[in-house]
């Protein structure tokens, strides 16, 4: 790999052609926070409609990299696993069309350069500027137990070594929405550690994620995700009790907000 490659790879699945404006405000914020060196991101996009001459020619402003796929696929988490496999970056970051990088990815990925990746994530903040009724409006990076309890470690917010990502087997598809927080339970759990600057945030997450949909079959798929992945014992004995009690304080949140 050159100096003159991409280093960081950013990955974005859609549905179709129907999230091209989403897709676009996107691609303009990486061109932006990029604009002095486009050469150093590239960008992969998945689709599971359409066709790439479905995407208009100016998606991607000048310089940056594209790589754009149209096949269907079993869920977002395949389409995910499928950017993983052609990624050819030593670091991958996953966000949904409509998520705008922050100037702190750009200076992060500046001070990796093109080193191993190793095993070792490195992660930045995550804002919310329009969160939902229960949801804060900033995560920080966090790397601690604190994931045994709720999903402190947002996937937009985390640059997973290539490497490792494909060799842990990437994303499990059966679980449709959380297989994001079933892999950092596993990898945390298997002792992977993590590196952050404080204070440093790397995107801005727009509303209506299906993770930040707070109903029944989100936390019915919390419960089997961690009965899967949790190592037997006290945390994992509570996790039903635990689940229920979030369900509950979520929904008085959204009521009285």
């Amino acid at each position: 790999m050159t100096e003159a490659s991409p280093a960081l790879s950013l990955a974005i699945p859609v549905l179709g052609p129907q999230d091209i404006g989403a897709l676009r405000r996107t691609c303009d914020a990486i061109a932006e926070i990029w604009q002095s060196a486009p050469s150093a991101v590239r960008v992969l996009v998945q689709s599971s409609k359409g066709s790439p001459a479905d995407f208009q020619d100016d998606l991607v402003p000048a310089g940056i990299q594209l790589d754009l796929q149209c096949a269907p696929d079993q869920g977002i988490y395949d389409a995910m696993n499928r950017m993983l496999a052609r990624c050819s970056t030593p670091r991958i970051v996953f966000l949904g069309a409509g998520d705008c990088p922050l100037p702190g990815l750009r200076e992060a990925a500046s001070r990796w350069g093109h080193e191993d990746a190793g095993r070792t994530l490195q992660m930045g903040g995550v804002q919310l500027p329009k969160a939902e009724a229960g949801v804060p409006s900033h995560y920080p990076a966090r790397w601690d137990r604190s994931l045994f309890w709720r999903n402190t470690a947002h996937h937009q917010g985390i640059a997973y070594p290539a490497s490792l990502l494909r060799d842990h087997g990437g994303f499990t598809p059966s679980f449709q929405v959380l297989a994001d927080y079933a892999v950092n339970l596993e990898l945390f759990q298997k002792g992977v550690k993590a590196q952050w600057h404080p204070d440093e945030d790397w995107m801005a997450v727009q509303a209506g994620g299906r993770s930040r949909q707070f109903n029944a079959e989100l936390y019915a798929e919390e419960l089997r995700l961690k009965r899967a992945v949790l190592k037997p014992g006290l945390t994992w004995a509570c996790q039903p009790v635990w689940i229920r009690f979030k369900a509950w304080g979520k929904r008085w949140a959204q009521r009285t907000q």
